[in-house]
Order: C-alpha cells, then structure tokens, then sequence
C-alpha cells in the first residue's frame, strides 16, 4: 500500500468518526446557580449538573455535604444546604468532584464509569480502557 492510499483512508475513516467522540470540548458543567436565602444556601441546578455528570444524584449530594461539612436536604431539581456556603467553595467542590469521580486520570475524557472488582471500586475509561481505584 503506497503512502498516498493509506492518507486517503485516513482521511475517510477521520471523518466517519462521530462528532461527539472527535469533539474534546463536547462535555460541559453547567454553571451552578447559587442562592443564598436567609440561613440556607440553594444549588437551584443541581439536577441539572448531576445529569451532566451522569452520576447517582445521591452519590455527588453525600459528597458535597460531607465535603462542605453541612446538612442539607434534596427538593426535586435542588438542594437546600444548612447554613451559608459561599458559592465558590460550592463550586470548587463540584470541581473537585469532577476531578476524583468523573475526568479518566491518563486521558481526562469524561468517558468513566465506576466498576466493581472484588471489593474495590474502579473507575473505568471508556475512552482509553485505563482504571484506577476511587473510594465511593
């Protein structure tokens, strides 16, 4: 196969791939919106940033608590956090979040899903296969 043949299957098989698979900037977290109403901090979105995460609304919810070290109660498409949490560290820990359950540490796509082994808890990437052990 001459090099010519090989560059014009190349380029047929590149634009046979998917958008959504080519694109690195396709996942984005909606901006979290924020209130905070008299002693209680609102996550207005938070069903909306759990889908983007596409994680257990339970799972993002325990870990913001304990991470923000507050009670707070989940209302359909919000929370409602005990106390006044300033926003940034809200989003600072969606951020942190992101890092240690969803963005694959070799590659950083999005692609993982949470696997279990023995009694271990893997993320897996879809993307480039890589796994590595996470604490749920």
């Amino acid at each position: 196969m001459s090099n010519r043949d090989y560059d014009s299957l190349l380029d047929r098989a590149r634009e046979r791939i998917p958008e959504d698979i080519s694109e690195r900037s396709r996942w984005t977290m909606p901006t979290p919106d924020i209130l905070i109403e008299g002693s209680q901090t609102i996550l207005r979105n938070f069903s909306e940033i759990v889908d983007a995460m596409d994680r257990d609304a339970n799972h993002v919810f325990q870990y913001l608590l304990n991470e923000l070290g507050t009670s707070g109660t989940i209302e359909q498409f919000r929370i409602m956090l005990k106390g006044k949490v300033p926003p940034k560290r809200i989003k600072e820990k969606i951020v942190s979040y992101v890092k240690t359950y969803i963005l694959c540490a070799e590659c950083k796509a999005p692609d993982t899903r949470f696997l279990r082994e023995d009694r271990t808890t893997l993320l897996k990437c879809q993307a480039c296969g890589a796994t590595r052990p996470v604490r749920l």
